[in-house]
């Protein structure tokens, strides 16, 4: 038996050891933890870097969401990785941008803007050709003919030629892409503007645009049927995104805040007035941004809050839910 027992004592492994003492058995457990969640921190740092940085050497940067659907409308089958400067969760008119956002426009091969005088670009683009001057920055909305920064829309019209005219982007309206007309002037340049990086798409690209502006025309026919009978041709906007839609369909965009500023108490006071005389139910608020002024203006017409975003990155999609909910079919 005393033979036996000696046996057994000579194989025990460092396991069996590491039973047998306690404190050593707690060292080795703790390294080993240490050494896993650093495997697995390690593996979820790269898949978001895997995630979130470019998968292409075709890389296109722009401005806002919907951008990103008419890149990937035009370039099709063709793989580019796009970078969106402002996150649809956020405002282009206050989005400051992360510094790796910014370091990773090193390698893009384009800069599509929207060239309204949208205030992420107002203060953005500048220092970004100085850090990369040879990155093609080209302005998408060179055709587009702007609306003055605050209007109504038919009081707007005598004033878009002379604004566009002048060149002037300081009073503009930035808001173009919410517009399915502006679109197709937007995408026309976007098309032009990548074939020139990928000349050898550029039939390719044409046929994936031509595809995606008889959508937009399409989606446009459908828009000017639902909102021609509409009972008040005035919408209540918080915030005056919707100009050049009330441009395109004979609306009336009456927009509480101006220039980006709240109303003093006798114009929210003579919003409400108009409001009730016309028979506005609704306020029409961005998601984007606080809801609390807009349901306390509800509150003083008896009226409800309606959610519309013009920053949502499905663009086609979107609009048609903005339209479906300005007719009052959704």
């Amino acid at each position: 038996m005393k033979k036996v027992s000696l046996k057994l004592k000579s194989s025990l492994s460092p396991v069996s050891t590491m039973v047998r003492d306690p404190n050593n058995s707690l060292k080795i457990f703790i390294s080993l933890l240490i050494v896993t969640i650093f495997i697995i921190l390690s593996g979820g740092c790269l898949g978001t870097d895997l995630q979130n940085g470019p998968q292409s050497d075709f890389i296109i940067a722009c401005t806002i969401p919907p951008q990103e659907e008419f890149i990937r409308a035009i370039t099709g089958n063709e793989e580019v990785s796009v970078l969106v400067m402002v996150p649809q969760s956020a405002s282009p008119h206050t989005f400051e941008p992360t510094p790796s956002q910014i370091a990773a426009l090193e390698k893009a091969d384009l800069y599509l803007s929207l060239g309204s005088g949208i205030e992420f670009e107002n203060r953005w683009l500048s220092r970004i050709q100085n850090q990369y001057p040879k990155l093609p920055i080209v302005n998408t909305s060179k055709n587009v003919h702007f609306l003055p920064a605050s209007h109504d829309s038919h009081d707007a019209q005598d004033m878009t030629d002379l604004i566009h005219e002048n060149g002037n982007t300081e009073r503009n309206d930035p808001h173009v892409w919410v517009s399915l007309r502006n679109a197709a002037l937007i995408i026309n340049e976007s098309c032009g503007a990548i074939s020139g990086i990928r000349p050898e798409m550029k039939n390719s690209f044409e046929i994936n645009r031509d595809v995606y502006l008889r959508k937009l025309s399409d989606l446009d026919n459908t828009i000017l049927q639902s909102l021609k009978d509409r009972s008040s041709q005035t919408i209540l906007v918080y915030h005056p995104a919707f100009g050049y839609l009330c441009r395109d369909y004979n609306l009336t965009q009456l927009a509480v805040e101006e220039n980006g500023q709240e109303p003093s108490a006798q114009k929210l006071a003579e919003i409400v007035t108009r409001a009730k005389e016309e028979g506005i139910e609704y306020v029409f608020t961005e998601p984007e941004s606080s809801t609390r002024e807009a349901e306390t203006l509800a509150r003083e017409i008896n009226g409800t809050i309606i959610l519309i975003s013009p920053l949502a990155s499905d663009y086609l999609e979107n609009m048609h839910r903005v339209a479906q909910k300005i007719s009052g079919t959704l």
